[in-house]
């Protein structure tokens, strides 16, 4: 195939841009074609990483992982016939940190009406109060230095004058303006390497962006402001974890048990290379083992099935300015291939010690869920293809940013990234 796709020409214009989803298993690249608020993807590229090459998300050889990049986009731009030069690259692993935070702002005249002016000084201040706010946090928890420390990402989930909500408080009387602004940082040594990385595939960085808040605007329910969920997404090495109430994302958090994990423990009960137990929990995933191997697999898998689970709820358990959970949970990744994985979440006992006002409903995130999305190759059929389709999504989102909000933010965040 690839011998065909060599003799074509490839077409290039700035509707053209690429997904780039660096995971700890496989690189997926997505090239798009923008279209008004929406997009075609015209290509797909998959190119799997060594061992050695990510640990938990995190890039530990830079030159593998670029040359496992250039694969993967090589694949997606010959089976699209075309050339891009924007790129979205997803950034996870257990040292993101994803919060929200909501300041109030007191306005000392009530009366007069806000202008752009006012509301850019308005969202200056917030954001950097809540950039001390987070950044002080993750500097704790990692025992990395504040100075070492990088803001991924910022987007506004929330904006009300006195107490009413408004998507552009321009021309708004009232005396408080409060803003809910999610933030996402990551250790320099972590982002630095992603920087990287962009710089030699040597295309306009439209944004590196926190995968688990890709994940989170992928699936079209900010209209209605009323979608609730608990988004779990299980990659090679870390699960990502996010929680939505009422259309506002309250924050992301991640810990270091992916599907290598179950691999690995299939290396030790078997006594076989990481390689081979990898093709046979595939093959047990997708039910294809005999009945006397599919017993000695489950059985390995139903150990570290509740060791994950014990993950999801000590992760929970850090939302603590949450009171009551939503009672959705939606999973994606390769890992969540695992029949272990939804039987643990839908197992009685978890969630009862938890602020859950009922059993929670387990399903699958779907690349149909994505609808900003036209998918021209019919290749992205599977729950482990929504992270590029979500990086893709928010690329849109950034392509046609038209929210004064939005634009202020990003100027903000342009100053704080420097």
């Amino acid at each position: 195939m690839m011998r065909f796709f060599r003799g074509i020409k490839k077409k290039s214009n700035d509707n053209y841009f690429l997904a780039l989803d660096i995971g700890t298993d496989v690189v997926k690249a997505l090239v798009c074609e923008a279209c008004g608020s929406k997009a075609r993807v015209l290509g797909v590229g998959r190119k799997q990483q060594k061992l050695g090459d990510m640990q938990s998300g995190v890039v530990t050889d830079i030159a593998s992982v670029i040359a496992n990049c250039h694969a993967a986009i090589r694949e997606a731009e010959n089976m699209a016939g075309a050339t891009t030069n924007r790129v979205i690259i997803g950034i996870s692993g257990e040292l993101v940190k994803g919060a929200t935070n909501t300041t109030t702002y007191i306005r000392r005249d009530a009366n007069s009406k806000i202008d752009l002016s006012e509301l850019k000084n308005i969202v200056h201040k917030i954001q950097w109060r809540a950039f001390d706010v987070v950044r002080s946090q993750l500097s704790e928890e990692t025992g990395y230095s504040e100075i070492d420390v990088k803001l991924v990402n910022a987007a506004i989930v929330d904006v009300r004058i006195d107490g009413y909500r408004v998507t552009n408080p321009i021309g708004f009387q009232g005396k408080e303006v409060t803003l809910s602004i999610f933030n996402a940082f990551a250790p320099l040594v972590h982002y630095g390497a992603l920087q990287t990385i962009a710089a030699e595939i040597d295309k306009e960085l439209i944004s590196i962006a926190a995968e688990p808040y890709a994940l989170t605007r992928c699936l079209g329910y900010e209209e209605s402001g009323q979608f609730s969920a608990i988004f779990l997404d299980i990659g090679g090495g870390t699960t990502d974890v996010a929680v939505v109430r009422n259309g506002a994302l309250e924050g992301t958090k991640m810990f270091t048990l992916g599907g290598r994990t179950f691999t690995k423990r299939l290396t030790q009960s078997l006594n076989i290379s990481f390689k081979e137990a990898e093709e046979i929990k595939l093959a047990y995933s997708s039910d294809n083992l005999e009945r006397q191997s599919n017993k000695i697999v489950r059985e390995a898998m139903k150990i570290d099935s509740e060791v994950w689970l014990s993950g999801v709820v000590l992760t929970l358990e850090d939302f603590d300015n949450i009171d009551s959970f939503p009672s959705k949970i939606l999973l994606s990744g390769g890992g969540a291939h695992l029949p272990e994985i939804k039987e643990a979440l839908e197992s009685r006992e978890w969630f009862k010690s938890m602020r859950f006002s009922r059993k929670p409903q387990v399903s699958f995130a779907s690349p149909k869920m994505v609808t900003n999305l036209m998918d021209e190759t019919r290749l992205l059929k599977d729950h482990q293809d929504i992270v590029p389709m979500a990086l893709a999504n928010l690329a849109i989102e950034f392509i046609n940013e038209e929210q004064v909000l939005s634009k202020l933010l990003k100027k903000v965040v342009r100053l704080m990234q420097i």
